[in-house]
């Protein structure tokens, strides 16, 4: 199936049958991408089309700065993009630079007056007060047949159970507000008005370290344990 609404099977939510469906669901959804980094798997996405980047200013400049600064190589990959963020001393700056940015609150209820092949939200999602309202800003921009990409720490990772281990409490970017799962992934999705249409696990592998994790890790441990990040798929509902 394409989607799933899990209230078509059942209204209580902790219903077997609902939990059940959602499972097998998943599942199916489940992509896997071994061959390149998150960043580079990004670009490949956003090439030659028309993007909206929304939360590009990454907190504070001197992450502007870095080579690996994301929004510089999307905007350089895309045929046109478009930056929004909320801190606005940082968008004055980097407009100044020759950048293409906005200052927009991107969980308000404003129309930019584009519409765009992609649009991307790279580890936002978990610092906003609304989710449900980031994503509907989001999908009101998105072109006929666009996709939404929505990237976020993945909490079932190794990287934070090793975190966990060494510290007894798990302490992370002090202003997230919130872990989304891919279960919380369809909730938001199905409250926004929109579907999760798949959801991507992307780390580059050695060929020796993949043929490991396909002989004996990933029958021993989720292969969700080994990715440190979601990179969520949503689509607009016709």
């Amino acid at each position: 199936m394409s989607e799933l609404d899990w209230t078509t099977v059942s209204d209580d939510p902790n219903n077997r049958d609902a939990k059940a469906a959602v499972r097998t669901w998943l599942k199916s959804a489940q992509r896997v991408h071994t061959d390149s980094d998150l960043l580079g798997h990004i670009e490949s996405l956003v090439r030659g089309k028309r993007v909206l980047d929304i939360g590009m200013a990454a907190h504070a400049m001197r992450y502007v700065e870095q080579t690996d600064w994301r929004h510089r190589r999307i905007s350089m990959a895309a045929s046109y993009c478009l930056g929004l963020d909320i801190l606005e001393t940082l968008v004055n700056e980097l407009s100044a630079r020759g950048f293409n940015v906005r200052c927009v609150d991107a969980t308000s209820a404003a129309d930019l007056g584009e519409r765009f092949d992609l649009v991307f939200i790279g580890d936002v999602v978990e610092h906003v007060d609304n989710a449900v309202l980031l994503l509907r800003f989001a999908a009101r921009h998105l072109a006929p047949g666009g996709r939404l990409y929505v990237t976020t720490p993945n909490p079932f990772s190794r990287k934070f159970f090793r975190q966990f281990k060494r510290d007894g409490v798990l302490v992370v970017n002090l202003d997230h507000v919130a872990w989304i799962t891919p279960t919380l992934a369809m909730e938001l999705a199905r409250r926004a008005g929109i579907a999760l249409a798949a959801y991507h696990l992307v780390k580059r592998f050695s060929p020796l370290a993949l043929t490991l994790k396909r002989l004996i890790g990933w029958r021993l441990e989720p292969v969700e344990f080994s990715f440190p990040d979601y990179l969520y798929e949503f689509v607009r509902k016709e």
